[in-house]
C-alpha cells in the first residue's frame, strides 16, 4: 500500500468522517479496473461497520458518477463462522477445521447454571437469579479468555496478593469461580469442544501464521478494528506489515504530545511484566488504541495520517477542541492557555431539559430539523435506552423511521 517501509498503520481523524474518508481512500487505490475493488478483503469490526462503509461506497459513487461498483469482501472479526468468513485466508479444505468447535452457547449457560448449584450447594440461588448469574460467568469467562487468562492464573500469587486486603467473600467469590470454571473445561474437554472466544483466539493466530508464511496476491484491509485482544492484535500486526496491508485505526489522535501520551499510562509496553500500571488513565479515550498499539509492537511515531476526507468532514478545530477537552489530569492544566481557536466548539449547543420527556423532545425537533436539508443523515448517540426509545417515539410523528442500531 506504500513504499515507506515499516507497517502500513494510518489514522483518520474524527472530523473528517470515517465511513465515507475511509471510502475515498480505498477507491482510487484499489478501483482502477472494474474488478479493483473486489480483490479487496475489508477486515470490520461488526456488521452494522459493515452496513455503514456500503452506504459510504455508494454515497462516493453517486458523487463521482460511477455507474456501477464492485464491493469488496467485507469480514466481520466477530463473526462466530470467522473461518468460513475469513476465506482466501485459509485453504480451500478449511483451516479451520483442525480448531475445535465452539460450544452452544445456550448450552453452556444452562451447563453453568448446573454446575454453580452443584457447588455452591444449599447456598446457591434459584430460578431466574441462578440463570443470571450463570449468564454473568459466562461473559466474565469470555472476558478472560479474549485476554487469555487462564483459570489457573486466577489463583496465582499475582492475583491473591492484591485481594489480600479486600474482604474475605472477593477471594471467596474468586475460589468460586475458578472451581465452576475448571469444572466447565472438564466438560468442554469431554465434547471436544472449546470456548467461542477462545476459538475466536485459535482463528486469529491461524489466519496470521498463514498470512506470514505466504503472503497473499490480493490485498487485506483492517478498517475501524480497535479491539486490543492479543489474539487480534498479533493478526493486525501480521496485516500490517503485508505488502499489500494496511490497518487504518479511528480517531488516532496524532497531535497528542508526547508528555501527554506518556501521561496515559505503559499500555501494553511489552518491557513491563503488568499490562497496566495503577496509575494509567484507563478511562482516556485514547488508552485502549495506545494498548492496542502496545500489543501489536507498533510505535506511535509509525501511524501515519489518512489524508482523505469524507463527504460530510468538520472543521479540523473540532478535533483538536475534542482532544483538549480529554487531557488527563496533570496536561489539563493547559487549559488556562489555550487560544480560543483550539477551544471552539462550532455548532454544539448545552441544552438543560427540565425533565426526561423535555429532553427527548429537543432532541427529537433538532433531528427533524436537520432532516429538512435533503441527504442530509443524523446520528443520535446516548448510552441511556430509555431516552433512545422516547426520541424514536417522537421522530413518528413526522414518520421518521430511526435505525436503532444497539
Amino acid at each position: 500500500m506504500s513504499e515507506r517501509p515499516g507497517p502500513n498503520v494510518y489514522s483518520i481523524a474524527a472530523h473528517r468522517g470515517f465511513a465515507d474518508a475511509l471510502v475515498a481512500g480505498l477507491v482510487p487505490r484499489y478501483g482502477d479496473d472494474s474488478f479493483g475493488l473486489a480483490r479487496l478483503t475489508l477486515l470490520v469490526p461488526s456488521t452494522r461497520a459493515a452496513r455503514t462503509i456500503t452506504e459510504a461506497f455508494v454515497r462516493h459513487a453517486g458523487e463521482t458518477g460511477t455507474s456501477g461498483l464492485l464491493l469488496p469482501r467485507m469480514v466481520q472479526v466477530g463473526d462466530l463462522d470467522l473461518d468460513e468468513a475469513l476465506g482466501p485466508l485459509f485453504d480451500s479444505l478449511g483451516a479451520g477445521a483442525a480448531v475445535p468447535p465452539a460450544a452452544d452457547p445456550v448450552r453452556r449457560t444452562l451447563k453453568l447454571a448446573q454446575l454453580i448449584g452443584e457447588v455452591e450447594g444449599d447456598a446457591a440461588s434459584t430460578g431466574a437469579a441462578l440463570m443470571r448469574l450463570a449468564a454473568e460467568t459466562g461473559r466474565v469467562i469470555d472476558r478472560l479468555l479474549i485476554e487469555d487468562i487462564q483459570p489457573q492464573d486466577l489463583l496465582g500469587e499475582r492475583v491473591l496478593g492484591i485481594l489480600a486486603a479486600n474482604s474475605d467473600h472477593w477471594r471467596s467469590n474468586l475460589a468460586l469461580f475458578a472451581k465452576v470454571q475448571l469444572l466447565w473445561r472438564d466438560q468442554l474437554d469431554q465434547r471436544g469442544e472449546i470456548d467461542m472466544s477462545a476459538r475466536r483466539n485459535l482463528l486469529f493466530r491461524t489466519a496470521a501464521r498463514r498470512l506470514r508464511e505466504a503472503a497473499p496476491g490480493h490485498p487485506i484491509v483492517a478498517a475501524g478494528v480497535t479491539s486490543a485482544a492479543p489474539a487480534l492484535a498479533e493478526m493486525l500486526r501480521t496485516i500490517a506489515h503485508l505488502p499489500q496491508g494496511a490497518v487504518i485505526l479511528p480517531d488516532f489522535d496524532l497531535s497528542m504530545d508526547a508528555e501527554v501520551w506518556d501521561e496515559l499510562g505503559h499500555a501494553g509496553d511489552p518491557a513491563l511484566e503488568e499490562p497496566f500500571g495503577r496509575d494509567d488513565a484507563i478511562t482516556h479515550p485514547q488508552y485502549h488504541l495506545k494498548l492496542l498499539l502496545g500489543r501489536m509492537g507498533i510505535a506511535r511515531e509509525e501511524v501515519r495520517a489518512w489524508h482523505r476526507a469524507g463527504l460530510g468532514k468538520g472543521p479540523p478545530e473540532r478535533s483538536h477542541a475534542i482532544s483538549s477537552l480529554f487531557l488527563p489530569p496533570l496536561a489539563s492544566r493547559r487549559w488556562a492557555a489555550l487560544p480560543a481557536k483550539q477551544r471552539r466548539l462550532a455548532g454544539v449547543r448545552l441544552i438543560e431539559a427540565g425533565n426526561p420527556e423535555e429532553e427527548a423532545q429537543a432532541i427529537a425537533l433538532l433531528v427533524r430539523e436537520a432532516l429538512a436539508t435533503p441527504e442530509r443523515r443524523v446520528a443520535v448517540v446516548t448510552p441511556d435506552r430509555g431516552l433512545a426509545a422516547r426520541v424514536s417515539q417522537h421522530l413518528r410523528r413526522w414518520n421518521v423511521r430511526a435505525d436503532d442500531s444497539a
